[in-house]
Parts: C-alpha cells; structure tokens; sequence
C-alpha cells in the first residue's frame, strides 16, 4: 500500500508527504515515510502514519518518527514513537527500552534535499502489553492517514490545517489490512506479552552528527513502489 501528495508527484523529487506500508515477515511490516521539509527549519521534524477506524482524525493509533535539529545544528538520531490521537493532540504512549525494541525495529532516517525521510519496521499484533487499550492490534481494516510538521521534545504539534495545502495530511480511500499484504507468512492470533513491563526507564534523545546528505533510503521507496499496489 502507497500513497503520495500531491497525486501523480514522484517521491524522490516532489512529493510533500507520503507512505508506504508492505508486510515483510511474520508480523512484520515496513513503514516508508517521506516528507517536505518545513521552510524555515525548525529544530525538529516529524513524518507520522496514523491508522484510524475512519476518516476523520481522532481516536486514531500514531507511529511518529521525528527527526532533530535538521542538519542546522548538532544533530540527532531519528527517533520512533506510538502515540494516541485523541482529537487535536497526540498522547504519546510510554514505552520501556525492552518494549520499544520488541515493538520497533531496523528504524532508519535522514534529511536528503530538503527531504526528511524516515523508515522502521513495526510488529503488526505487538507482542507487549497493550497499555490499557492504547496499543493497537493492527490485523483489522483501518483507514491509512500521514501527516507532518513539527516537534518538542515530548510532543508532536498540530499538521497544517489548511486543505488546499499540500502538506495537508493525506487519508486512504479504502480500508487496509496489512495482513492481506503478508498471506505467505504465519503470523500471532493477538497479543502476548512476553517481556517485563515494569521497568520504568526512559528513552532520553541522543545527540550524534548531524544528518547528511545521501541518496541511501531515497531508493528505496522507488523499490517498494515497484512491489505494491497505489490507492
């Protein structure tokens, strides 16, 4: 599943915001998100999918990818988090290091171009526990949303809300259940929480260089473009 803005833009060139979803293992699917970045810069951005039982947004679960001080400053590593839209704000979801890492993996993202881009894989029924309702299990139709803008420390701010814009979020026509992209794999019947949930560290942001130029995840949502279907 795919889906680009504005309709017809190539992803590697002009699109301002798109996703693409593709299972590729058991309960594994891959996430590919790539956004416009925000003239001026601010010092961090975020390109999120958002998966809701309709088209409007709010009561919708959120996986945000945010990426710091956009190569102005010292930079940071991309950083994924699940969060909660309940209307116009997101509540993110507190996870454990043991509890993130079963959840999210292989995350990867940069600023190419003035592009931010952004990929991670995430488990499609979470092996935790599901936060008193807040974690989703994802093996049911939902309408695909993504949107960008930008970020604090330990929030996400408001996308644009002008329609006509074309960083306005996209929403999918259709419903979509990524387990219909994965029928060749065995995947869990539901959630089975396996780790400890009751170690209470945090995931603080780390500082690292700050992003560079390369063109080494740009190809791949020419990849994947190839391999899926386009709403």
């Amino acid at each position: 599943m795919c889906m680009f803005r504005p309709r017809g833009c190539n992803p590697n060139l002009d699109c301002t915001i798109g996703v693409t979803v593709q299972v590729i293992g058991q309960n594994q699917m891959k996430v590919q998100m790539v956004a416009a970045t925000i003239i001026p810069p601010v010092q961090q951005q975020y390109v999120a999918v958002a998966f809701s039982h309709d088209k409007a947004m709010g009561n919708d679960s959120v996986s945000e990818c945010v990426i710091s001080n956009m190569g102005e400053f010292v930079g940071y590593e991309p950083e994924v988090y699940v969060s909660y839209n309940k209307g116009k704000s997101n509540d993110r979801v507190f996870l454990n290091d043991d509890e993130h890492d079963t959840l999210f993996s292989d995350l990867a993202g940069e600023v190419v171009d003035t592009r931010l881009v952004c990929e991670f894989t995430q488990q499609i029924m979470p092996q935790i526990d599901n936060k008193n309702g807040l974690i989703w299990n994802l093996n049911t139709p939902f309408y695909v949303m993504a949107a960008t803008g930008s970020a604090q420390p330990d929030e996400v701010n408001a996308h644009e809300l002008n329609r006509d814009s074309h960083s306005f979020p996209i929403t999918s026509e259709e419903t979509f259940n990524p387990i219909t992209f994965g029928n060749n794999f065995d995947h869990p019947n539901g959630f089975t929480p396996k780790i400890n949930t009751n170690r209470i560290e945090k995931r603080p942001m780390r500082p690292t260089e700050a992003p560079k130029a390369s063109a080494s995840l740009i190809p791949l949502i020419s990849f994947v473009l190839s391999l899926i279907m386009i709403f």
